[in-house]
């Protein structure tokens, strides 16, 4: 297959981007690991602001954290300063708002830019992936697509209790083969307007495993960035849609 998308380029080079893996070490706890098991942050010397740069692919001087709010903590309190040489300040996150005063609020902002961050990047490589054949739509579409083994990686909404009851997706999401992602209505978008999509599998098993890792990296933030579930109303679906909690296990693949 060749192609230009983000996708089949993910799929080439595996998903930890190299065939030996580089370290970097945690600003936070001053550990060493994988470069793509952490998150990349990015200095502006002329504000001092850092932000979250999940691609790596932001210019400027870089330093690294586990994604665990006590590894933010910990770098915010100190080690990114060490890191850049300078004092270091807070950008907010996409919607403007200003971080909340306290440590923990700075940990929450940089959760919020985290799970935004890899929301972009998880749309980027669906988008590819679309664009490349490599995704199954629709809830009957995906389920033969499990029972056949071509699925890699299932993607539902949040508001899609219907389809995370059909036996073989519900399969998926136990067995921890599953992320959440927006709403119908977003993944619709996203699968070029087809009005609302409530759940779309991954074929393309390099592409499978860099959206899940992507989303394992987010996941302790999503709570605290508030993009649980959304609770549901009387005869709504999303009042029986699972917990972020059960979409953000660690046994995705």
């Amino acid at each position: 297959m060749t192609t230009n998308d983000e996708s089949a380029r993910t799929a080439r080079r595996g998903p930890t981007g190299t065939p030996g893996r580089s370290e970097r070490t945690c600003a936070g706890c001053g550990k060493r690991a994988a470069a793509d098991e952490l998150v990349r942050v990015v200095h502006d010397p002329s504000s001092g602001e850092v932000a979250v740069d999940l691609a790596s692919s932001g210019f400027g001087r870089g330093a690294h954290l586990h994604p665990s709010p006590d590894c933010v903590a910990k770098a915010l309190k100190g080690g990114l300063a060490r890191v850049f040489k300078s004092k270091v300040a807070l950008r907010p996150a996409a919607g403007g708002a200003a971080p909340a005063e306290g440590r923990g609020g700075d940990v929450a902002a940089i959760g919020a830019q985290i799970v935004q961050a890899a929301d972009r990047r998880i749309e980027g490589l669906l988008t590819g992936a679309r664009r490349a054949g490599q995704l199954a739509v629709g809830s009957d579409v995906v389920a033969e697509a499990l029972k056949d083994g071509r699925a890699q990686l299932v993607v539902v909404a949040r508001d899609a209790a219907a389809a995370a009851k059909v036996p073989a997706i519900e399969q998926a999401i136990a067995s921890g083969n599953a992320v959440a992602l927006g709403n119908k209505q977003r993944l619709g978008s996203l699968m070029r307007g087809q009005g609302e999509v409530a759940v779309i599998a991954v074929l393309h098993a390099g592409v499978a495993a860099a959206v899940g890792q992507t989303y394992r990296m987010s996941g302790p933030f999503r709570s605290v960035a508030g993009n649980a579930a959304p609770p549901g109303g009387a005869g709504t679906e999303s009042q029986d849609v699972r917990s972020e909690e059960a979409w953000s296990s660690s046994e995705v693949r």
